[in-house]
């Protein structure tokens, strides 16, 4: 049996406060799944879906964990709507193996909503909730905008995708 952390994000773009996520979920589960929305729930701008995914896939690399995994699904499940928690852990349920358990990474500010998300109630009764603290402050809207104001970001993510930030400017400019 093996206990799978689901952490759904943006990732636009992936930050040390999302490093920190998966280091809390690692202490509790044997693999953290990272996946990044397709479409945003709220209709928030993001770079493109494959630019994210290519960032992720660099992040994981520089998390150098075998155990933590690119899982890029919400553009199979979407179709012109938002991919809710409850429809990606339902889709990634039947990837699985039967005695193998999926838990809904969240933090502390979406713990306190949590009864918004829809199909809440079903997500509580199929899965559990991992609910992690959020101890390093460091949030992609900052990345962003200090790639605005041409200033460093390279204590604020992983060296691979503020290298990418680099030579992609996704957010209207990059600086190291």
């Amino acid at each position: 049996m093996s206990r799978i952390a689901v952490m759904g994000s943006a990732f636009n773009p992936p930050s040390l406060g999302h490093k920190d996520v998966v280091e809390q979920a690692l202490k509790q589960c044997d693999q953290v799944w990272l996946v990044p929305a397709f479409r945003h729930a709220w209709g928030k701008s993001m770079a493109p879906y494959s630019q994210r995914c290519q960032m992720v896939e660099l992040f994981v690399q520089d998390i150098a964990d075998p155990r933590v995994s690119l899982c890029a699904i919400e553009h199979e499940i979407a179709s012109d709507k938002p991919v809710y928690s409850f429809d990606l852990l339902a889709a990634l349920q039947t990837r699985i193996q039967p005695d193998d358990q999926l838990l809904l990474v969240i933090g502390p500010d979406n713990a306190a909503a949590f009864d918004k998300f829809y199909r809440a109630s079903d997500i509580r009764q199929r899965w559990q909730l991992l609910v992690v603290k959020e101890r390093i402050s460091v949030r992609s809207t900052k990345i962003r905008t200090a790639l605005q104001q041409h200033k460093s970001i390279t204590a604020m993510t992983t060296p691979g995708v503020a290298a990418f930030l680099t030579a992609h400017p996704v957010y209207g400019g990059a600086s190291l």
